[in-house]
C-alpha cells in the first residue's frame, strides 16, 4: 500500500488526470513516482492515469524509465480494449440467435462513460441474459457441465482470449426482502434494457438505462464489499456515471429505489468517498455525503484495492468451512454500518450451498 504520508499525492494525480486538478503542489520524486505507478496498479487505474500525465507540468512529470513503463501498460490495455470489445459484439450476437437477448453490463459498457474509453482497464466481458434461470444455466450447463454455478451467474468458457460471464440477473443482496425488491426493479425495466442500445466499433449491443445502472452499479459495488473488497475504479465508474445528462435526470428516482434497499447510508458513503479522491460536486450527487462512512469506506478501498486482491485479510482458509467462517469474520467489520446485509450474509450462503445440491450443480 502507498505511504500514508503519499495517499492525498495518489488522489491529486487523479484528479490531474480526470481534468479536474491542474498540477501537484509539490512535484513528486523519483522513489514517489514509482509508488504512484504501483498504487495506479493496486486500483486498476494504470491507463486512466496514463492519459492524464501530459496535462502535467513538463517539470512534475515522472521519470523516463517510470514513463517507459506505463506507456507499455497503456499500449497493452488499449489492446485489450479492442478485443472486448469485439467480444462484447460477438457474444451478444450469439446468444440473441440463440434466443437469449443481452445486455452487456459494467466493463466496456462503462468505458463509454470515459473520456477515452480505450484505457479504462478492461475485465471479464459480464452480459445479463433475458430468460428465466433454469432456461439459462441450462443452456449454459448443457455445453459446459463442470461449470460450478452461482445464483445469479455462471461462467461460459467459449473464447480462450477473454472471460464471459452468464448473469441471470444483474446482482442481488443478501437480505431476502431487500432482494425481492432489488429483483422486481431488474424485472420491470427488463425490456427498456434491451433497447437501450450503445455503439461498439463491431455493431451495437443493449447496456443498462441510466436508471438501472444506477441502481445496479451500487448495489453491484456494496455486494463485492462483503466479499472481497473494491478498488477507486470501481467508483471511478459511477463517478462518470452520475455526471451523465442521462443519470442527472433519472437521480430522485434511482435514489428512492437505493433507499427502499436500505443502502442511504452506503450510497452517502460513496457520495463522500466520489467527493473527497474526485472532487465531484454535491450538485451532481445521488444524496448529501456522510464523511464518517465515507471515511471507513476510503480506509477500506485504500487498504483491499482492486476487488480486495491486496488485502491480507481476506486470504482464504483451508476448505468450505474454513472459508465460510472467515468471510463471516471479515465482514463483523461492517456490521456497524451495514447490519442487515451482514447478518444476512451467512444464511445466504448456506441456501446458496443448500440450491446448488438441490439442482445438482457444482
Amino acid at each position: 500500500m502507498i505511504p500514508e504520508s503519499d495517499i492525498k499525492a495518489f488522489f491529486r494525480l487523479i484528479q490531474i488526470s480526470m481534468g479536474v486538478a491542474e498540477q501537484f503542489d509539490t512535484a513528486p520524486d523519483a522513489l514517489q513516482w514509482q509508488q504512484l505507478l504501483d498504487e495506479s496498479r493496486r486500483q486498476t487505474l494504470t491507463g486512466v492515469i496514463y492519459g492524464g500525465l501530459n496535462r502535467l507540468p513538463q517539470t512534475q512529470r515522472p521519470p523516463k524509465a517510470v514513463l517507459i513503463n506505463w506507456h507499455a501498460e497503456a499500449s497493452r490495455i488499449q489492446s485489450r480494449n479492442r478485443l472486448l470489445d469485439h467480444v462484447c459484439v460477438w457474444a451478444s450476437t450469439r446468444f440473441q440467435k440463440e434466443g437469449f437477448p443481452g445486455v452487456i453490463l459494467k466493463g466496456q459498457a462503462n468505458s463509454r462513460l470515459y473520456p477515452d474509453s480505450s484505457l479504462r482497464i478492461a475485465g471479464d466481458v459480464d452480459i445479463w441474459l433475458q430468460g428465466s434461470r433454469d432456461a439459462v444455466l441450462g443452456y449454459v450447463l448443457r455445453r459446459f457441465p463442470k461449470q460450478r454455478v452461482q445464483w445469479h451467474e455462471v461462467e461460459f468458457p467459449v473464447r480462450s482470449d477473454a472471460v464471459i460471464e452468464v448473469h441471470t440477473t444483474p446482482s442481488f443482496l443478501f437480505c431476502p426482502a431487500d432482494n425481492r425488491r432489488l429483483q422486481r426493479f431488474y424485472q420491470a425495466h427488463s425490456q427498456a434494457v434491451l433497447q437501450h442500445r450503445m455503439a461498439l466499433p463491431e455493431g451495437d449491443v443493449s447496456t443498462p438505462t441510466p436508471l438501472v445502472n444506477l441502481v445496479f452499479q451500487l448495489t453491484h459495488i456494496y455486494r463485492h464489499l462483503f466479499y472481497e473488497g473494491i478498488g477507486l475504479r470501481q467508483l471511478m465508474d459511477y463517478y462518470y456515471l452520475l455526471r451523465t445528462p442521462e443519470a442527472q435526470s433519472c437521480r430522485q428516482e434511482a435514489f428512492a429505489v437505493i433507499q427502499s434497499l436500505h443502502m442511504e447510508r452506503f450510497c452517502r458513503a460513496v457520495m463522500w468517498v466520489l467527493e473527497y479522491v474526485y472532487l465531484l460536486p454535491q450538485t451532481e450527487m445521488l444524496a448529501l455525503p456522510d464523511e464518517h462512512e465515507g471515511r471507513f469506506l476510503l480506509d477500506e478501498i485504500m487498504r483491499a484495492g482492486n476487488f480486495g486482491r491486496y488485502d491480507e485479510r481476506n486470504k482464504m482458509k483451508a476448505g468450505a468451512w474454513g472459508n465460510f467462517w472467515q468471510i463471516t469474520g471479515r465482514n463483523l467489520r461492517f456490521l456497524r454500518s451495514y447490519p442487515r446485509e451482514v447478518l444476512w450474509n451467512p444464511p445466504y450462503r448456506i441456501a446458496q450451498f443448500a440450491w446448488r445440491r438441490w439442482k445438482g450443480y457444482r
